[in-house]
């Protein structure tokens, strides 16, 4: 297996997470940082305009998005302990509910209470993210108490799911864990009221604490232009091939197709050959001068697939 490189940087939560992912399964990589908002020259020839952060290189083949991430990674290196067979479709279930409704509720606490001291280029392109066009100053400050009774409500209903031993769904710890343990460091380290506020869900921060005592950082710094030689050099490992798609007018494989996250948001599309797809995955083949011919896998959920017109 090509050595695993993982594109981010240090502050980002969901880059946090696939660290902490990488830690607790023991797993060396390369580490590659990236600028926090646009450009980034030396990520976009890999990704066919996938903007976001972290992306996962191993050789040609490039993973976008945390929960395709951490599925790649368990096939990749067969370790189970992330998404054992047994529970893996309830942690994935999970986690996709933590990772939407109740980020995007922790993040909406987060900028709104940096807004008047954060730099103004990070809160334009992270509210235009999360919030759509159409949002305001005044409109996020004026909810920001309903958003933070919401945020405390569904971290209640984690806070009762969890024993004071343990893991949130296994006694061993999971990627479930590690996805609780992201959102504690999230609120705790970004939001001036955070540590306070998660007193309440002692369970939490139990969890919290006990991901990071177990993860192992085995890291080596790798600068971006050598990263995109690796990608280069190298040849994708990954399948090819459409599945049926029950009935419906059916994407083929070779087809031009773009991808967009199916929220409003201020991502912009990115564009493809279509590779493989399954019920979980979609892949694109994408050439770039910078990296020659590589593979870019997204997942289905939460993505617009259409045929180029």
């Amino acid at each position: 297996m090509p050595d695993l490189i993982l594109h981010h940087y240090w502050p980002s939560p969901f880059a946090h997470k696939i660290r902490l992912a990488l830690g607790l399964s023991g797993t060396s990589w390369k580490s590659v940082e990236i600028p926090r908002v646009p450009p980034k020259p030396l990520l976009m020839p890999l990704t066919a305009g996938y903007r976001r952060t972290p992306v996962l290189q191993s050789g040609a083949d490039v993973y976008c998005d945390t929960q395709n991430i951490v599925r790649a990674l368990s096939d990749l290196t067969g370790d189970k302990r992330l998404l054992p067979d047994e529970t893996r479709g309830r942690i994935l279930a999970f986690t996709d509910w933590a990772d939407g409704p109740i980020f995007n509720l922790a993040a909406r606490v987060v900028l709104t209470s940096a807004l008047d001291t954060a730099p103004p280029e990070f809160i334009r392109d992270r509210a235009g993210l999360y919030f759509g066009p159409n949002w305001t100053p005044e409109g996020l400050k004026s909810q920001l108490q309903g958003v933070i009774l919401q945020l405390s409500a569904h971290l209640s209903l984690i806070e009762q799911g969890l024993g004071d031993r343990g893991g949130f769904l296994s006694d061993d710890l999971s990627y479930a864990d590690v996805t609780i343990s992201y959102l504690a460091w999230f609120i705790r380290g970004r939001w001036d009221q955070g540590p306070e506020f998660l007193r309440q869900f002692v369970n939490i921060e139990r969890i919290e604490r006990e991901i990071h005592e177990a993860v192992r950082d085995e890291y080596e710094d790798l600068s971006g232009e050598d990263a995109l030689v690796i990608a280069k050099r190298s040849r994708s490992t990954s399948p090819s091939g459409v599945s049926d798609q029950r009935g419906l007018a059916p994407l083929k494989q070779g087809v031009r197709v773009t991808v967009k996250p199916q929220a409003e948001t201020s991502d912009p599309p990115f564009i493809g050959w279509l590779r493989y797809l399954d019920r979980f995955r979609v892949s694109l083949d994408h050439h770039s001068t910078e990296v020659g011919d590589v593979v870019v896998h997204l997942p289905i959920a939460g993505y617009q697939i259409q045929p180029c017109e």
